[in-house]
């Protein structure tokens, strides 16, 4: 299990990503930011988005990391498993990926592809 020590303690998004976002929750298709925060963690993972692509600042604090969005460890136990990121800092790889993947699925739905395409497609990605 990584350590924590160092990590971020909040994590968020750039104006960008919550913009981003903000398409994602407009589709419809999450009850809640947070989901839709975390499923940015997940695609991101799934189709190889490269973390030195993510903004280095300008994230806004949204999120308590290990104190609410990831109250289980799951998002840090999965990206130490898969040695996505600095394995030290799991939440700042955590916010950095939800930044990648909001954007890159907002992108897609803004230019008429379904959530349910986007899904297809990045399970494809993990063949």
């Amino acid at each position: 299990m990584a350590q924590s020590g160092e990590d971020k303690l909040q994590i968020g998004l750039t104006s960008a990503g919550q913009r981003a976002l903000d398409v994602l929750m407009a589709d419809g298709r999450f009850a809640t930011e947070s989901d839709a925060y975390k499923f940015g963690i997940a695609y991101a993972i799934a189709v190889g988005l490269d973390l030195d692509d993510a903004p280095q600042g300008g994230y806004k604090t949204k999120y308590n990391a290990s104190g609410g969005i990831d109250l289980d460890g799951v998002i840090r136990d999965l990206l130490d498993v898969l040695h996505v990121g600095d394995r030290r800092r799991p939440y700042a790889t955590a916010e950095k990926l939800a930044e990648l993947g909001v954007t890159a699925v907002a992108a897609r739905l803004e230019g008429s592809e379904t959530l349910a395409d986007i899904i297809s497609e990045s399970q494809g990605s993990l063949s």
